[in-house]
């Protein structure tokens, strides 16, 4: 008997095809679902390997019909039939006939013994039926057996209506939007022209092409539609155009300016004008008016004034302010610097499996639509209004944009061109129509799809082991930017990058925190109006408020700046800082670094640092389609070992999950991934990608003063099991004779309260202990440090964590090993005399901070330290610590 699969985005629509079918039949038939992706926040999807199964287990020589539902349930069928033999793809049939009338049609038939090929062309022409009853079907349509396919517009009688658009701004990204994606509701052909310019027609459900008409205000838009619903189709698009895309209310809002006090909108205003002459008649005035607030940490967000030239970006008025989220403290002013990386350059060379091609751009996209929802999500939880997000929705349109696709798939198949070549000539081409159409708006949305663009073919390109590409020979200034991923963040210099601004961002990103650690004062959530400053135009922000203040006057330079440390920071020297940092008592507290990458530890030299305390080695995994090799972690980690000479570098292991998501491990979703399968758990669970960076580690050690550090511990039985698979990758080596430290040392972060508890048996596991008081101090306080209202709590000068911290150091001492801090506590003076008072042997803090905190060392008796420690740890809060800090240092 011939087996039926179901393929749809919704496991309950095919459990529920698949019930209505099982009922219309006595005889059993063998039905399997392929449906729905393991994801609980996003459901619906097709699974690749799920579809392969699916056919596999009602597979036989009778036959398999596979129906789908649409989009990638077609191209995950597709792509399961690869792994099947040649000689069993002859039995199986993907068919195109509708889901429900498909599905119960194909049952029935094979319920009645038909064979493959007739239950193919009874699923076909199921439709046929319905349509002919309903009076719908044409001289062209599907009778009798269902010979031939009935598509979403084939057969059926076109409909059209004509509209004038009167919306300011006429389609533009967001109204193009939100048109394709009301038009991809319904299964119906349907296109759309510009009537005014007299434009051919597109497919509606292509946003770059309906973006691409140039509708302005005022033009009139033809819409037909074909198919089973396009009477319904017309109705909706007719009713999204007269209500102007939701944007009738804010042409109303033109001129006003908002001012509401505690906390919500401080002051926001968007107006435009734009003049176009057409027969030398005025065709119309298009303005522009936004104001939108934005809550995050009880902060406001306000946009700015700006006009728009006919022929030219927009430009602030002097003076005017926006709001956005603080990240990283301190002030900057400098000119504008826009941030839209190049396309990466790529080799054309032909590939001899356009499949494998075609599924590794797949991945890539799907890997891009995931970053792209984190971004909308983030926006909106950041902002008082929803539309602040609508820009990032386009973003995703553009990469499910049907007639794109199609070009790449086609230049993939037919001229064997690999996935990164494809992509980027498609996208190239697609920049360019937007760049050659009149109106300077739509213009500007060649930016959008050159950011879309550019965010898969990095992917492709890092999936291919290339590295990623580096933000380098930047003139000094202010760095504006849709968003940073943590890869990009990490190659910043504070020499070139005197401040960042993005659109879109959270304050707890790792981007903000490679940003925080470098010095480099940042505002994120800012909204995407941040995008309209031109090149050049003079800025200043205060990254711990969260202020911008765009041409700011001499007066308000100068309160900024007044705002900095009193003492300026010292002159970088060309020649490193090697002086030794003692107590006024002789003691000798070595500093060393926190650091992300190769830039960091370049910036952590010149600040005098004694070596590094942390390599956070998560930014060689994030933002790529698979882990990194063993050789490019070597290199990274030996170029960052040859910039410290014979300093100390402790490396820790990727401590993945929690904030730090890694797409290409598709992780569950967690309620609380802080609590989840992060650092060591995880790295435990993946034995061969831990002892992978095991190896790397192991053989940059050969030469350099390396160690390594496992994150996450908390119990003895971790450390040892991490320890096993050292050796293991010791063994290895030294079978192949490949060089390392026999000797490198072994450490663990010590971040749990049950690391604490157990910290006088862990000591006799390893060799030194680093505190992050970071999560220390959220896991001991109960307190989720990424939630503002809680986030206070979770301090590390609280007296709770002081005594976990004393513990920890008794505890070491009296196993004879060291203990470094290297949470955000290290980095902070005030919290020097405590920590040199608990006895902590080491700091590691961020690169900025070294020259502060080496010297208030300097200006401390350990005595001295002691007493104000002892006295702390009877205080009731961490705001008291503080005072009490303050009060001694005077």
């Amino acid at each position: 008997m011939v087996g039926i699969v179901l393929i749809s985005h919704s496991i309950k629509l095919a459990e529920g095809v698949q019930e209505l079918a099982q009922q219309m039949v006595q005889a059993p038939v063998q039905i399997a679902i392929a449906a729905g992706v393991d994801d609980p926040e996003n459901p619906f999807g097709t699974d690749v390997m799920q579809i392969h199964a699916a056919i596999e287990s009602v597979y036989s020589n009778a036959g398999v019909v596979a129906l789908m539902d649409l989009g990638s349930a077609v191209m995950g069928a597709e792509m399961a039939l690869e792994f099947f033999t040649e000689e069993q793809r002859r039995h199986i049939r993907l068919c195109a006939a509708p889901l429900v009338e498909g599905a119960i049609a194909a049952v029935v038939q094979a319920a009645a013994g038909a064979e493959l090929e007739q239950v193919v062309a009874e699923a076909r022409g199921a439709l046929a039926a319905k349509a002919e009853q309903l009076g719908e079907l044409g001289e062209t349509g599907t009778q009798g057996g269902g010979e031939a396919l009935l598509g979403e517009g084939q057969g059926l009688d076109k409909q059209e209506i004509r509209l004038i658009v009167q919306n300011p701004l006429g389609i533009h990204a967001r109204p193009a939007a939100q048109f394709v994606t009301t038009a991809g509701r319904f299964q119906s052909e349907i296109t759309v022209r510009n009537v005014t310019r007299q434009s051919p027609p597109v497919s509606a459900k292509s946003i770059n092409q309906v973006v691409t008409l140039g509708v302005l205000q005022g033009h009139e838009i033809e819409i037909v539609a074909q198919g089973i619903e396009a009477e319904a189709a017309l109705a909706a698009l007719r009713q999204l155009v007269a209500g102007q895309f939701g944007e009738a209310e804010r042409g109303k809002a033109e001129g006003r300016r908002q001012r509401v006090e505690g906390g919500k909108v401080e002051g926001g205003k968007v107006e435009g004008k734009r003049q176009k002459a057409e027969g030398g008649k005025v065709e119309g005035i298009r303005q522009r008016a936004e104001g939108r607030g934005q809550k995050a940490d009880g902060l406001a967000q306000a946009t700015f004034a700006e006009e728009k030239g006919s022929a030219g970006p927009l430009h602030a008025s002097a003076g005017a302010r926006l709001q956005g989220i603080p990240a990283s403290p301190g002030v900057a002013v400098g000119s504008v610097i826009l941030y839209h990386s190049s396309m990466p350059d790529v080799i054309d060379e032909p590939v001899d499996n356009p499949q494998m091609a075609w599924e590794q751009l797949q991945g890539a996209v799907q890997v891009a639509q995931r970053q792209i929802q984190d971004i909308i999500r983030t926006v909106e939880a950041a902002s008082a209004e929803g539309n602040n997000a609508s820009i990032f929705q386009a973003h995703l349109l553009y990469l499910e944009d049907p007639a794109l696709m199609d070009r790449v798939r086609e230049m993939i198949f037919e001229q064997y061109r690999s996935a990164a070549i494809a992509w980027k000539a498609v996208i190239e081409d697609m920049v360019k129509t937007y760049q050659a159409l009149e109106d300077s708006y739509l213009q500007a949305r060649a930016t959008d799809v050159q950011d879309v663009g550019q965010r898969v073919l990095k992917l492709l390109l890092r999936g291919d082991g290339q590295p990623s590409s580096i933000v380098k020979n930047l003139k000094p200034g202010i760095l504006v930017a849709p968003d940073l991923t943590p890869s990009d963040a990490a190659q910043l210099h504070p020499d070139q990058v005197l401040g960042v601004c993005t659109v879109a961002g959270s304050a707890t990103a790792h981007s903000a925190l490679i940003a925080n650690m470098l010095g480099i004062p940042m505002v994120v959530g800012v909204g995407e109006d941040l995008l309209a400053l031109s090149e050049g135009v003079p800025l200043a922000l205060d990254g711990s408020t969260g202020q911008i203040w765009l041409h700011p006057s001499d007066s308000q330079k100068q309160t900024l700046i007044a705002k900095q440390s009193p003492a300026p920071p010292p002159p970088r020297s060309p020649a490193p800082l090697l002086c030794e940092t003692l107590t006024l008592d002789g003691r000798s507290v070595p500093v060393i670094a926190n650091i992300l990458g190769l830039a960091s530890a370049q910036l952590a030299i010149e600040q005098g640092a004694a070596g590094v305390g942390l390599l956070r080695t998560e930014f060689l995994y994030l933002d790529r389609l698979a882990a990194p090799s063993e050789e490019e972690q070597l290199e990274a980690y030996q170029e960052i070992a040859t910039v410290l000479g014979d300093r100390p570098l402790t490396i820790r292991t990727v401590d993945i999950g929690g904030d730090k998501p890694i797409p290409y491990m598709n992780l569950a979703s967690e309620a609380n991934p802080f609590l989840g399968w992060r650092g060591i758990r995880q790295s435990l669970d993946c034995p061969n990608m831990l002892k992978t960076q095991l190896r790397a580690i192991l053989r940059a050690s050969h030469g350099h003063a390396v160690q390594v550090m496992f994150p996450m511990v908390s119990s003895r039985q971790e450390v040892r099991a991490a320890t096993a698979i050292l050796r293991e990758a010791q063994e290895e080596l030294s079978q192949a004779e490949i060089a390392f430290d026999p000797g490198i040392k072994v450490g663990i972060m010590i971040e749990i309260p049950a690391a604490v508890m157990m910290a006088d048996q862990l000591a006799l596991e390893v060799d030194f202990f680093s505190l992050g008081t970071n999560d220390l101090g959220q896991y001991a306080m109960a307190a989720d440090r990424s939630n503002p209202q809680v986030a206070p709590l979770a301090d590390g000068l609280a007296p709770a964590v002081l005594r976990m911290i004393q513990r920890t150091v008794t505890a070491a001492h009296e196993a004879g090993i060291k203990v470094s801090v290297c949470g955000q506590l290290a980095s902070d003076p005030v919290a020097t005399p405590i920590l040199l008072g608990l006895g902590i042997d080491e700091l590691s803090v961020n690169p900025p901070a070294i020259a502060a905190v080496k010297s208030v060392i300097s200006q401390w008796r350990m005595a001295e330290a002691e007493a104000i420690t002892r006295e702390a740890q009877q205080l009731d809060s961490a705001i008291a610590v503080r005072e009490c800090v303050g009060r001694r240092s005077s």
